[in-house]
């Protein structure tokens, strides 16, 4: 039996048994506050949802209905910083896998897989390495790879290479370069997606021109972003342009990477980097894609993948 149909088949014993609107909080051991939104079926298998950078947890609202039509409940949390999450100083990739661990046992789910989208990519995977014997999947759309490999950034957006070597240093250092960001879309956030546009390449221009609700929706994640400031954001920056602090290599599981061949964000030599060093990793392609669309347009493609997986 594909191990999906086990996870289906396990008994559901998670409190959630609504499709809220508002977001969820639970507080975690250590007093900070968590916050979570759940998209797609209510009763489906779980999986967890890593946005990008930057970014909330209504970034899943982008993919609901293709998760609720493929029977998969979606839980969407907010990173420490971003939206309604407590900012937590001292946190670091890997240690975020606590975190999801703590909401799992809240939730009842005893396994379940993880996306991770963009930037959000690395905490999908330190889950998978933090949780192996509950994680029995990934799933990384346009995942940007290892910022301390130098030959897979050559082809990234000259803005991102300028902030991710500053965030290196410091992340007080990326706070200039994100702050026009902050403003845009704290004060004018469907101004900012058309501006934010402009520097996409053309096929995620054209899902943003061509439906109000993709842009409407990726305008509303980037503005619930920043609702604490820019401290997340710039604490963000640092953690994904130093060292992850974990090997893909030993994350054997299945993941599937969903690359998009116009992506600059995180360009194709990232997606191959990360399909080479994780043990089961696939690699699907998509040269026509670019960094939202592969998202957005991949997303059944990738809930569909799930049922290939045998134990």
């Amino acid at each position: 039996m594909p191990i999906v149909d086990q996870v289906m088949a396990m008994p559901d014993n998670s409190t959630d048994r609504s499709l809220e609107i508002e977001p969820r909080t639970i507080t975690l051991s250590d007093g900070r506050r968590l916050s979570f939104q759940c998209y797609g079926a209510d009763r489906g298998h779980p999986i967890y949802f890593m946005h990008g950078f930057p970014g909330s947890r209504l970034q899943a609202a982008l993919v609901r209905l293709k998760a609720e039509q493929a029977g998969v409940k979606l839980i969407a949390i907010d990173r420490p910083g971003f939206g309604r999450s407590s900012f937590h100083g001292k946190r670091s990739i890997l240690g975020f896998a606590a975190d999801v661990e703590q909401l799992a046992d809240h939730l009842g789910h005893g396994r379940f897989g993880v996306i991770g989208v963009s930037c959000g990519g690395a905490y999908a995977l330190a889950c998978a390495h933090e949780l192996l014997r509950r994680v029995y999947w990934v799933g990384l759309l346009a995942a940007i790879g290892p910022l301390d490999v130098p030959d897979i950034r050559v082809h990234q957006l000259p803005f991102l290479k300028v902030l991710f070597a500053l965030a290196r240093r410091s992340a007080w250092l990326a706070r200039p370069l994100l702050l026009p960001d902050w403003l845009m879309f704290r004060a004018f956030p469907l101004q900012a997606v058309r501006a934010v546009s402009s520097i996409l390449t053309e096929p995620d221009r054209k899902l943003l021109n061509e439906s109000s609700e993709v842009a409407g929706i990726f305008g509303e994640s980037l503005t619930e972003a920043y609702r604490q400031g820019l401290r997340g954001s710039a604490q963000e920056a640092h953690l994904i342009a130093t060292a992850r602090g974990f090997s893909p290599a030993d994350i054997d599981i299945p993941v599937d990477i969903y690359q998009g061949g116009l992506d600059r964000h995180v360009p194709p030599a990232m997606g191959r980097y990360l399909a080479e060093q994780l043990p089961r990793g696939r690699f699907h392609y998509f040269p026509e894609e670019g960094h939202l669309s592969v998202f957005v347009n991949r997303f059944a493609d990738l809930l569909a993948s799930i049922r290939t997986i045998t134990p």
